[in-house]
C-alpha cells in the first residue's frame, strides 16, 4: 500500500501508579457506598492516546487497526474515550494524522468531521495527501458526559485487498487537552519567543548589526564545549561570559543570599561560594535546590561549599522549600538564578514563587532563554523565554536589563530581570 507515514517520534511520559491491596473492611465499606462515589484508588485521567505505545488500548472504542511503529491505519470512522480537562477549563481536541495517497486517487479532497459526545466540533477539508494536525476548541456543552466519546469520520475510503480492510486515515495520536498542553499553544509560544529574542537584539546598546549578533549567538551555542567545563574539578554547565556578568552583579548588590534552582553536580553553587568569599561576604549564603543530590561527587567536600552552601533536596517549586527559602532571606539582599527544568510552566512557576524574594535593585536571572528564543533548541519549547514574556506581562515590578548583555554571546538573552527600586 502507498501511504505518507508520519515523520518524527512522539514521546509518552508514562506515570505508573502503585496500588496496594487495601483492607477488607474498607473494601466492603466502599462497595456499600459505591453509589456515593467511594473509591480509594481513582484511576488517573487519560487525556491523550499515543497509538505507538499501546498503553491505553482500552480507550480505543472502534475503527483502529492493529499495527506496529509510530502510527496506525484506521477505518473511515473511528473513535476513542478520553477524559476532558477539569470542569471550568477550556478543552481542545487534537488529532495528529496523515491523509494517505490512497484516499486521493479518485477524488481531490477529503473532509474530516470530528465530534465529541455527538456534538460536531470541527469539519475540515484537506486538498492533498500530507501530514496534518487538527486542533479545535470543544464547546462546554459537548463535555457533559465524562469520559467523552471522541469520534472522527472521513468521507472517503480505500480498499486494502490484501487484508480485507476498508481504510481511512493514518493516525499518530488523539488528545482532549487544556490549551496550554496543545501543539497549537506550543507553536504560538515559540513564535512569540523568537520575536522577543529579535527585540532583545535591537534593544542592546551595541555597535554590532543585528544579523551579526544572531550569527554569533548561533555559532557560540553550537560549540562542543558544554561537556568539558569544570570549576575546581566539579562539573559545571555555565557560559563563562555569563559567570563574568554574574560576578559583576554580585559585586554591585553585595548579596546576603544567592538562591539557585538546579544544582546538578554543584559546580555553579561552588562558583558562587568562591565569588562571595572573594568579596569578603563572610555571612552570605548560597541556597541551592535540586530534585537529586549529585554534590557528593566533589562539590560538597570543598571547604567553601561547607562554609557557604546550603543544599535542599526536592523540587524548586515545592511550597515547603519555597516557604523555607522565603523565611530564610526575609529582609535581606537577594539574587536569584533559575536553571532547573526549562519548560515554560515550570520556569513561570519559579518566577512567580521567587520574585518576591528578590530585593529592590537586585536580579532574578533566567538562564537558557536562548533555547526557545534564538532558538537553539526549539524542540524543547516553549521554555524560559516564553516564561519571561508571561511573567513580565503580569508583574510590573521587574524590567529587562539589556545592559547586562554586553557580552552578546549569553545564555540569558532577555533574561536579566531587575527588580525596580
Amino acid at each position: 500500500m502507498k501511504n505518507i507515514a508520519p515523520h518524527g517520534e512522539s514521546v509518552a511520559r508514562k506515570k505508573r501508579v502503585a496500588r496496594d491491596p487495601g483492607r477488607a473492611i474498607l473494601t466492603i465499606f466502599c462497595l456499600i457506598l459505591i453509589g456515593s462515589g467511594c473509591n480509594r484508588h481513582p484511576q488517573p485521567a487519560v487525556s491523550e492516546v499515543l497509538l505507538a505505545d499501546g498503553q491505553h488500548k482500552d480507550r480505543i472504542l472502534r475503527g483502529v487497526y492493529p499495527g506496529e511503529g509510530l502510527w496506525r491505519w484506521t477505518a473511515p470512522s473511528f473513535a476513542f474515550s478520553l477524559d476532558p480537562p477539569p470542569a471550568g477549563k477550556d478543552a481542545f481536541l487534537e488529532l495528529d494524522f496523515t491523509v494517505p495517497q490512497e484516499l486521493m486517487e479518485k477524488n481531490p479532497d477529503v473532509t474530516l468531521v470530528s465530534k465529541v459526545n455527538g456534538v460536531e466540533v470541527a469539519r475540515k477539508t484537506y486538498p492533498k495527501a500530507d501530514r496534518y494536525l487538527l486542533a479545535a476548541k470543544v464547546p462546554p456543552e459537548a463535555l457533559k458526559k465524562r469520559p467523552a466519546e471522541v469520534e472522527f469520520a472521513v468521507d472517503r475510503s480505500a480498499a486494502d485487498p490484501g487484508k480485507g480492510r476498508t481504510l481511512g486515515l493514518i493516525v499518530v495520536s488523539v488528545g482532549l487537552k487544556e490549551y496550554e498542553q496543545t501543539a497549537e499553544f506550543r507553536d504560538a509560544q515559540l513564535v512569540e519567543s523568537h520575536k522577543a529574542y529579535e527585540n532583545v537584539l535591537k534593544q542592546r546598546d551595541l555597535q554590532i548589526p543585528v544579523e551579526k549578533q544572531r550569527e554569533l549567538m548561533k555559532l557560540f551555542h553550537s560549540l562542543p564545549i558544554w561537556d568539558s567545563l569544570w570549576f575546581q574539578n566539579v562539573r559545571i554547565i555555565k557560559n563563562p561570559l555569563d559567570l563574568w556578568m554574574l560576578q559583576q552583579i554580585a559585586y554591585e548588590i553585595r548579596p546576603d543570599f544567592v538562591i539557585e534552582t538546579g544544582t546538578w553536580y554543584g559546580g555553579s553553587a561552588l562558583w558562587w561560594a568562591h565569588t562571595l568569599n572573594g568579596m569578603g561576604l563572610e555571612n552570605a549564603r548560597v541556597l541551592t535546590v535540586d530534585i537529586q543530590d549529585l554534590t557528593g561527587k566533589g562539590a560538597s567536600a570543598n571547604p567553601l561549599w561547607k562554609k557557604y552552601v546550603e543544599f535542599s533536596l526536592g523540587s524548586s517549586t515545592d511550597p515547603t522549600i519555597v516557604a523555607k527559602f522565603a523565611e530564610r532571606v526575609k529582609n535581606s539582599r537577594t539574587i536569584v538564578n533559575l536553571d532547573s527544568d526549562h519548560s515554560m510552566h515550570h520556569v513561570l512557576n519559579e518566577l512567580r514563587a521567587y520574585a518576591p524574594m528578590v530585593s529592590p535593585g537586585s536580579y532574578i536571572a533566567v538562564e537558557d532563554t536562548h533555547l526557545d528564543g534564538v532558538p537553539t533548541h526549539p524542540e524543547q519549547g516553549p521554555g524560559p523565554m516564553a516564561a519571561v514574556l508571561q511573567f513580565l506581562a503580569e508583574n510590573h515590578d521587574f524590567e529587562q536589563d539589556f545592559s547586562r548583555e554586553a557580552m552578546v554571546m549569553t545564555s540569558y538573552p532577555g533574561g536579566w530581570l531587575r527588580r525596580k527600586k
